[in-house]
């Protein structure tokens, strides 16, 4: 028997909301998506947006993913899931409902694992849009097997001392701070317990964000444009002994907090997957209705209906996952 993902009525109709607004207000903003790269082009959003997230506040629907106590809305993962379909429509939906990778991660990262003053410094200001952040954690030689991580940090009285090479950091290009995945020492426990987070201001000297690495689906992306991955040098960079994630008990947690911050991640970015999908596939059914070819709608036509089955299924059956 198959799991209709039922939710009460009341939390189905801020889903209808939620549609409504992503298909009405937010969607619409893809036509000045070349204004919004341009210089000035981020403050521009910035502006435009403001009231459309303040609509979201009013509906009790920003930063689902946090507790309330941590300024969110304690949303469990089958609404969060519900949510991000809806949002992954369009790639301007998560920032406005204020749960936008990466930066909910490391929110969420911060408010489970972060000593309360990280959590004031770095994570309300996340909460509050004024801030922008990065996860650190891929190297070159180091991806599918994180263990083989050789980013160090060495402490240095009241300092760490960070070196390494990192690659496909995710916005480090304009945040503001990046979280580290660094290691810090040989733990007698295994490599598991070598690796701790740092807190690093962006702007500290040392950090060298070389480039953002282009991609298949943005080969012409430059540097310094929203949704980079970049490319990072840690020359020597020093950061305070307090900022790594959880103070000094935070030694040596690295993974465990990665664990964590990725884990839900992953369900929430399978679930905007599912939602472009959705939107390709409403798209394909319009194009199937509309375009007259040989005689007939491709609606009509048996292959056309058979790709449009298979779709549906597929989509049916990642959902299901």
């Amino acid at each position: 028997m198959a799991w209709d993902f039922e939710t009460e009525p009341e939390f189905e109709a801020k889903l209808e909301w939620m549609r409504h607004f992503v298909r009405e207000e937010i969607i619409p903003l893809e036509t000045l998506a070349h204004e919004f790269r341009q210089p000035g082009g981020r403050e521009m959003f910035a502006k435009i947006v403001a009231p459309l997230k303040e609509q979201v506040k009013a509906q009790g629907l920003w930063a689902a993913h946090l507790p309330p106590d941590m300024g969110g809305m304690g949303f469990g993962q089958v609404r969060l899931g519900l949510m991000h379909e809806i949002l992954g429509q369009c790639a301007f939906a998560p920032s406005v409902f204020g749960n936008n990778a990466p930066d909910s991660g490391n929110a969420e990262l911060l408010s489970v694992g972060g000593t309360p003053e990280q959590r004031e410094q770095w994570m309300k200001p996340l909460l509050a849009g004024t801030m922008r952040s990065c996860f650190s954690m891929t190297e070159p030689g180091a991806g599918a097997d994180p263990t083989l991580l050789t980013t160090s940090a060495m402490r240095d009285g009241d300092e760490w001392v960070i070196n390494g090479h990192k690659w496909f950091s995710s916005n480090a290009s304009i945040s503001d701070f990046l979280i580290v995945m660094c290691k810090t020492g040989d733990s007698e426990h295994g490599a598991y317990k070598a690796y701790s987070m740092i807190i690093v201001p962006t702007r500290t000297p040392g950090v060298n964000i070389v480039r953002d690495v282009p991609t298949m689906g943005e080969p012409d992306h430059k540097t310094g444009e929203p949704g980079g991955h970049a490319e990072i040098l840690y020359e020597n960079v020093r950061v305070p002994f307090a900022n790594v994630v959880g103070g000094e008990a935070g030694i040596g947690q690295g993974f465990a907090l990665a664990q964590k911050r990725l884990g839900p991640g992953r369900i929430h970015h399978a679930m905007r997957w599912l939602g472009q999908s959705q939107r390709a596939f409403d798209m394909l059914c319009e194009r199937a209705l509309t375009r007259y070819s040989h005689g007939s709608i491709l609606a009509e036509k048996q292959m056309i209906q058979d790709w449009i089955a298979e779709s549906h299924a597929e989509m049916q059956a990642a959902r299901l996952l």
